[in-house]
């Protein structure tokens, strides 16, 4: 027991102080519509735990939107940006689709159910098992659509979305197009109080947080500033109003570009504030010959087409002279690939899930290799499903977790009618991916170091202008995003009037 003796016993040194949490909502510091800036004080380490957090708000279809199924509110975040007075940490384009590969990847359990909370995603999934089976609900008096009512030609052992366990029934396919269309949770009101308010952790937005934390106290009398761009809301947000479920005439289930904002914009940021003897130990590194060197990851999104009926690129995607770990490739369709031709007529039932904008579009022949410093990564160019599916998930560090019609969508698969093309799941899922690190748990030396030579991604396909059998049409415009993650170092040296930052690849 302590005796009042060791209160006053000064020459015993004290434990250091022990590490403190610090929780700050920070309003922007300029703002607009679409496009948000903070800034962040230089104290403590930057968690990734912090998080954006906004309502959204509709003009005027009153709870007739809701964000999308397949990853809610973060397929409306466009571009991020981590800037640290004029050195630039990350800035990410089309940061939603990059994210939602590498941060949504997980069961669905917990995909909708945890993140769910914060996103609003929420996209279930059944097979079916009878013709005349209706999805599974607590509320069995309830009337409920079945399967076949909503998808025309869905069949036993289809896979299908769960039209009333998930956020949104887009109603029916065919006759009375959308009757039914109901959203299940978390509509958008007119009046912002009623609106549910998303979050997003930077964890998933700012790749140099991956893995650790920044030391904002390092970076003294340089701003440190964060910048979100949003997309408009024809890219992430459902509609059912009366026009927009009129599957049988333009109506495809997606909002218009401002019929839904963001408001109330702010960020919840923790610092963790450690013992002073632990900063100080940090500081001095940087007072020593050549400073201290903080490693991060950084996303580098390079943007290709690839015109209609193309159907052989070669694709120069630089990334000369850097350390290179992974590169995906993600595409995506200006075409209605999903629009199913019944009696003549177009259905776009199909659309609803993930539009032009959320899917990543796979195509029934589909092969790439890659050529790296005039060396082809592969002795073959890689055409199997499996195989691409094996190399995608070497790139992600798992199994890729979506369900099978969502990856492989070759025409035997399309024409068992695993998924039909008016439930929205064939080929939805399919990006492509190339893994080049070489074991080491490290980001500085744990990729390849890319020569003179640009990287060049050779990608071939066998399109199709019809729409046959649950076959889609494959020969439309694409737009391509390479992601390439590369090493990059900040390096930060105290010279005497405050903090010097240079960052470098």
């Amino acid at each position: 027991m302590s005796t009042l003796n060791d209160l006053v016993d000064y020459a015993t040194p004290l434990q250091p102080t022990a590490t403190e949490i610090r929780t700050e909502y920070i309003e922007p510091i300029t703002s607009s519509t679409y496009k948000y800036t903070f800034r962040l004080d230089q104290a403590g380490y930057l968690d990734t735990n912090s998080m954006l957090i906004f309502k959204l708000k509709t003009k005027t279809h009153n709870n007739e939107n809701r964000v999308n199924l397949h990853n809610g509110v973060l397929g409306g975040i466009k571009r991020v940006i981590f800037q640290v007075g004029d050195n630039i940490i990350n800035d990410v384009q089309d940061v939603y689709k990059y994210s939602t590969i590498k941060n949504m990847n997980m069961p669905n359990s917990m995909k909708n159910d945890y993140l769910g909370h914060y996103l609003g995603n929420s996209m279930y999934t059944d097979v079916l098992k009878d013709q005349n089976e209706k999805p599974d609900i607590d509320d069995t008096s309830a009337t409920v659509n079945s399967y076949l009512d909503e998808i025309t030609n869905a069949t036993v052992g289809s896979i299908n979305v769960n039209h009333k366990k998930s956020g949104t029934d887009f109603g029916k396919s065919t006759g009375a197009s959308g009757q039914g269309a109901k959203i299940n949770s978390m509509p958008i009101s007119t009046d912002i109080s009623k609106n549910h308010q998303y979050g997003i952790t930077l964890g998933m937005l700012i790749p140099a947080l991956k893995g650790q934390k920044i030391p904002l106290f390092l970076f003294d009398k340089q701003r440190i500033l964060l910048t979100f761009e949003f997309n408009t809301s024809d890219v992430y947000c459902n509609s059912i109003a009366t026009a927009d479920v009129a599957y049988d005439a333009t109506g495809d289930g997606w909002s218009a570009p401002d019929e839904v904002t963001p408001a109330d914009v702010k960020m919840v940021v923790d610092y963790i504030v450690v013992p002073t003897d632990a900063q100080n130990e940090l500081i001095q590194q940087t007072m020593a010959d050549g400073g201290y060197q903080l490693e991060f990851y950084d996303v580098v999104n390079v943007e290709k087409n690839i015109p209609a009926g193309g159907d052989e690129v070669e694709h120069r995607i630089g990334q000369n002279n850097r350390e290179l770990h992974n590169v995906i490739m993600w595409k995506e369709t200006a075409g209605n690939s999903m629009s199913t031709q019944t009696d003549g007529a177009t259905k776009q039932k199909g659309q609803v899930y993930f539009g032009k904008n959320q899917k990543c579009q796979g195509f029934a022949y589909e092969e790439y290799n890659v050529n790296i410093d005039g060396r082809d990564e592969f002795d073959h160019f890689v055409y199997n499903p499996v195989s691409q599916y094996n190399e995608l998930s070497a790139v992600l560090g798992k199994d890729w977790d979506v369900v099978r019609s969502q990856y492989c969508c070759d025409d035997n698969t399309a024409e068992s009618y695993l998924a039909p093309l008016e439930n929205g799941l064939l080929g939805t899922q399919k990006p492509l991916g190339l893994c080049l690190r070489n074991g080491e748990p490290v980001v500085v030396g744990g990729g390849r170091q890319i020569g003179n030579y640009p990287v060049i991604w050779k990608w071939k396909r066998k399109s199709s202008a019809v729409v046959k059998n649950n076959c889609p049409r494959d020969d439309h415009t694409i737009k391509v995003n390479y992601f390439c993650e590369v090493s990059r170092v900040a390096n930060i040296m105290n010279t005497g009037k405050g903090m010097n930052v240079v960052v470098s690849y």
